[in-house]
Formats: C-alpha cells, sequence, structure tokens
C-alpha cells in the first residue's frame, strides 16, 4: 500500500521538469540503472521510516529537484544551448532551490540539511573554479552567476558540474537517504545475493524516471 500512496502521489504532482529527449532510458540503460539500485540497497542498511506527509513530500522534492538539477548540470558541461550565462543561472537557480528546501526541512524536523550539507561541501571543494568561472558564493553556500561579469569571463565550472551530476543521480536512486528514519538491520556488506532491491528505499525503483 505504501508504494501504491508514493506512486499516485508521484504521478499527481511531482514530475521532474526535465527533457524527455535526454532523460528516457533505453533497455540497456535501464538495466544498468537497476544493477546500481541492487549494489545501493545490497550496500545499505534496512531502515523503518515514518511516512508522514511531510516526509514523503520532502523525499518526493529531493528527487524531483536533484533530477532537474542533475539534466541542468549535464547540459552546462555539454554546452547545450547558445547561452552559458542562462545556463548557469538555471542550474544554480534549482541548486539553490533544493538547497533551501533541504534547510527548512532540517529546521523544521530539528535535524541536520540534507542533502544541503553535501552540496555544501561540493561548494566549499570547488570554491576556487566557481569564483573564477564568474559564480558568486554567499556566507550560506548559496550560488549565483555574478552579474558585474562580462560574458566572456562566465565560464562552465566543469569540475563542480561533473560532481554534482555525481551527487545527483545518487539523490534520485535514493531520496529516502535524506529523511528521518531508524536502523533495524545492517547490510550484509560481502553477500550479493541477499535483500531486495527496493527494502532499504520505498522511493528507489519506484520509477526510473517518469517517461518509462
Amino acid at each position: 500500500m505504501f508504494m501504491v500512496d508514493v506512486y499516485n502521489l508521484y504521478l499527481g504532482g511531482y514530475l521532474p521538469k526535465v527533457d524527455p529527449k535526454t532523460n528516457v532510458h533505453n533497455k540497456r540503460e535501464l538495466k544498468t540503472k537497476y544493477k546500481s539500485i541492487v549494489c545501493l540497497n545490497n550496500a545499505n542498511p534496512l531502515v523503518m521510516v515514518k511516512l508522514s506527509n511531510d516526509t514523503q513530500a520532502y523525499a518526493l522534492d529531493v528527487k524531483e529537484m536533484s533530477i532537474e538539477l542533475g539534466e541542468a548540470a549535464r547540459d552546462a558541461v555539454e554546452g547545450r544551448g547558445n547561452d552559458t550565462r542562462e545556463t548557469l543561472k538555471k542550474m544554480t537557480g534549482i541548486f539553490n532551490k533544493l538547497l533551501q528546501r533541504s534547510d527548512e526541512y532540517g529546521n523544521a524536523n530539528g535535524r541536520p540539511s540534507r542533502p544541503g550539507g553535501e552540496l555544501r561541501n561540493i561548494v566549499d571543494r570547488s570554491a576556487g573554479e566557481l569564483l573564477t568561472s564568474g559564480l558568486t558564493i554567499d556566507d550560506k553556500g548559496f550560488l549565483a552567476v555574478d552579474e558585474t561579469k562580462t560574458d566572456s569571463e562566465i565560464k562552465v565550472p566543469t569540475e563542480f558540474a561533473s560532481h554534482l551530476i555525481d551527487k545527483c543521480e545518487q539523490m534520485s536512486m535514493n531520496p529516502m537517504e535524506y529523511v528521518e528514519k531508524k536502523v533495524y538491520s545492517y547490510a550484509h556488506l560481502y553477500r550479493s545475493d541477499i535483500g531486495s532491491a527496493y527494502e532499504s528505499s520505498l522511493y528507489s525503483g519506484m520509477l526510473f524516471n517518469s517517461y518509462c
């Protein structure tokens, strides 16, 4: 029943705003994605999650925004679009939106901001590249395109965007990593034949994406 509720909630308003042409999985990609989910869940403990409306909404927000942010970062790295400034504005806008949502959930539940803390860590490690690429970082880790820079001074922070793509892939596969939960069984770290691919996260294998 939980899976039915989640599926209906997802289809009812949590479809990520991404381009179907670049986000539809073919058979080979689906197989790779499934294997990644199996490996992820075999390496993680089994947990108990209290599925309140707030918890479900937050997990789905993380999934949706991480998919959108991953696409925006890929667009930047691969040079899709003719305007680098606008491409980076889109990427930083979604980044800031996810960061703010993470902070709000953390404050409301008396827990650290996640995945906000992980995103800020990526920013800290890439601060030099971000600043030389024409982006600014405020004291809370939010990003913006420096409006004082000319178009020729604005560059894609390729290394930062690549780290962001990897993190977004992880977040979209298992958004339940970031909600409050209790561990009740640790993973079998040295066995690949134990456990279901869907046990440790009610959302991980729910939909590979919204276009399958």
